[in-house]
């Protein structure tokens, strides 16, 4: 969080009151004390994006208090809004429980993502997965009753008609309709009795009924593999997610790129996520009459530990003091790269003093690197710089 004048420099005092209404906001609670449904900072971030996901963009509200000072930022769901025209633009409006909320506030704020200049109204991302979805499910469905009649066994029950004729009383043999209505109800509690049966319980009947267990038919694995793979194509294709995020990644290598994809996808919800806490937080300093503007900015997402990242980090640290030595970056600016905080009380001014100009460049080793690894061991050869010399016998 860095808080800048509208020259684009680093404002100590900008800075400082960001931070304090990001902390406010996201530990504090409520200012009178009472339970709320204030969200922290992650929540909020986490319920954002998934309304950015399911309709397309995100809203925010910057609540003042009766002092008229930022007290929280309160998410407004994207799907009780209404615009409507007026003054050649777009206004919003909230319907709840069919009374309306004005929004032509100054402390409303409403980041869409790719939304048509031309739309009144956000589109989900995922709209395009809604139909492969659904044929996914039913496709699953029809599915499992496939292989529970082709894989799974089942107990079938014949039961021999001579013998049952030879059974039947000769009052019912003589009448169709009761001889009719005989074989029905034989059948119905051998039916009974069957499907009620536990795994251990014993089968015991007359000879006139026999049983034996039915297989399945021709594997059907070949056709349902082939169904599965189009529709697995299409919901990856539709979520604007890549294979390997569902589970569908077939190599290694193809997953490492699809996982560097992903990560470049969800980079667009971080990039909307910065545009709104940054707009949130500039208006909550400009409403304490402040006249700049403030940048918020998430770490990007990355697959790598935190461990494997510090090689990384020292490269990055080498390269901001760099700058700072040289005058490109101001001291503020350079400790809030690198540790998220301003300055110390007391901290000595180090921007423009070139001091890391009599600090020779040492190479840092990237161990995740082949190239690096490799330059250095080119750097020192294994090759003699002395001539051999001849042994006296």
């Amino acid at each position: 969080v860095i808080g800048r004048n509208l020259d684009g420099q680093v404002d100590t005092k900008f800075t400082q009151l960001a931070h304090e209404l990001l902390r406010r906001v996201t530990y504090m609670g409520s200012a009178d004390g009472s339970f709320g449904s204030q969200q922290g900072l992650y929540s909020l971030s986490s319920s954002l994006c998934l309304d950015g996901l399911q309709t397309g963009a995100m809203a925010l509200e910057v609540a003042l208090d009766k002092a008229s000072i930022p007290a929280s930022f309160n998410q407004v769901a994207v799907s009780t809004l209404e615009f409507y025209e007026e003054d050649k633009s777009f206004k919003a409006k909230q319907k709840i429980g069919g009374s309306e909320i004005d929004l032509d506030i100054p402390t409303f704020i409403y980041v869409a993502l790719d939304q048509h200049v031309t739309d009144a109204y956000p589109t989900s991302p995922l709209t395009s997965a809604i139909q492969p979805i659904l044929s996914d499910f039913e496709f699953n469905n029809d599915m499992r009753k496939a292989l529970k009649r082709a894989v799974l066994p089942r107990l079938s029950a014949i039961i021999d008609s001579e013998k049952v004729k030879r059974m039947t009383p000769p009052e019912i043999m003589a009448d169709p309709d009761k001889f009719a209505e005989y074989q029905n109800t034989l059948v119905a509690s051998i039916e009974g009795v069957i499907n009620g049966m536990n795994p251990e319980d014993a089968l015991v009947s007359f000879d006139v009924v026999a049983y034996e267990y039915i297989n399945g038919g021709h594997d059907p694995s070949t056709v349902i593999e082939r169904v599965q793979k189009v529709l697995n194509a299409k919901l990856v294709s539709g979520t604007r997610t890549l294979p390997v995020a569902l589970g569908f990644a077939g190599t290694s290598g193809a997953g490492s790129a699809e996982s560097l994809l992903f990560l470049k996808q969800a980079e667009g919800l971080r990039l909307a996520l910065n545009e709104l806490f940054s707009r949130a937080l500039t208006v909550a300093i400009r409403v304490l009459g402040n006249d700049g503007y403030v940048e918020f900015r998430y770490a990007p997402p990355n697959l790598k530990p935190a461990d494997e990242l510090e090689a990384f980090k020292v490269m990055e640290q080498s390269r901001i003091l760099e700058l700072l030595s040289i005058g490109y970056l101001t001291d503020e600016e350079a400790c809030i790269k690198l540790t998220g905080n301003l300055p110390p009380p007391g901290a000595p001014k180090l921007s423009g003093t070139f001091f890391r100009s009599n600090t020779p460049a040492d190479p840092i080793a990237n161990p995740a690197s082949n190239t690096s690894n490799a330059s250095q061991k080119a750097a020192t050869p294994d090759t003699p710089t002395q001539p051999k010399t001849r042994k006296q016998s």
